[in-house]
């Protein structure tokens, strides 16, 4: 189910596994191939009411389907709903298209509960510290850029060996965040487990959702790729990333502003 995982082909994998489940679980694939939009802005309850399904009958649809739950089922749908509406609109329009809907997409699945946590954070850190390698370092730069223009003290750091250091000489009162397209890669797992062991406040900005990444992390964003998957070097897969460094922006402004 590798394509599912990037969320391209998941109504289709559904529809396909419908025949094989139990009726309570198709009456939950129904929903989803029926309404996908409204399963996306769904909670686990709010859509066991709609299915007229338990709770427990959505966990066991995600893990039929190969998810851990229905948080990873809802960012590969979006991303398939995403595909699917680029798929349709070819010419001069087909990247904005594409940027659009991964911009919608990753808006549609991120936590508001998690972006008021990781601000509130950001609110009252004594050192905000951004890694990022490659493309994702210069994403990790505009990060520390955004965040020090409200009054935080942010630095981004590229090398490794640097953000090593620095990670492990923080605490409680620090937060860190590793932004990395491909997930969990040797320099972010270290980076990551380095700071949490210090007892620092742990954010990962990752392409694609990663086993292991969550272990190591206090919270994830998933910043929806553009879909189809973007050629070497292109720089499409920026702006999401970027949108939600926006998004925590405001929440910090918000929080700024109420204190």
């Amino acid at each position: 189910m590798a394509d599912t995982l990037f969320g391209r082909g998941l109504l289709a994998e559904i529809q396909g596994a419908m025949d094989e489940m139990p009726e309570a679980l198709a009456r939950v694939g129904g929903y989803i191939l029926g309404q996908p939009e409204a399963a996306i802005r769904a909670s686990t309850a709010e859509l066991a009411l709609q299915c007229g399904a338990g709770e427990a009958s959505i966990v066991r649809f995600c893990r039929r389907m190969g998810f851990a739950g229905f948080r990873e089922l809802k960012i590969a749908l979006a991303s398939d709903i995403a595909y699917r509406r680029s798929d349709e609109t070819r010419g001069s329009s087909e990247l904005a298209d594409r940027m659009i809907t991964a911009l919608k997409s990753t808006s549609d699945t991120i936590s508001e509960a998690d972006l008021k946590t990781v601000a509130a954070r950001l609110t009252a850190a004594r050192h905000v510290d951004v890694f990022g390698s490659g493309v994702s370092g210069i994403v990790a730069e505009l990060f520390a850029y955004r965040f020090s223009r409200l009054g935080l003290v942010a630095r981004a750091f590229q090398d490794p060996i640097l953000a090593d250091e620095v990670a492990g000489a923080r605490g409680e009162d620090s937060v860190v965040i590793a932004i990395s397209d491909p997930g969990l890669t040797v320099p972010t797992e270290r980076f990551l487990a380095q700071a949490r062991a210090a007892g620092a406040f742990t954010v990962a900005i990752s392409g694609r959702q990663f086993g292991g990444l969550e272990d190591l992390c206090d919270v994830v964003f998933v910043a929806t790729p553009v879909s189809p998957l973007p050629q070497r070097g292109e720089m499409s897969p920026v702006a999401a990333k970027l949108f939600i460094c926006d998004l925590l922006a405001q929440e910090v402004m918000a929080a700024l502003s109420a204190g």
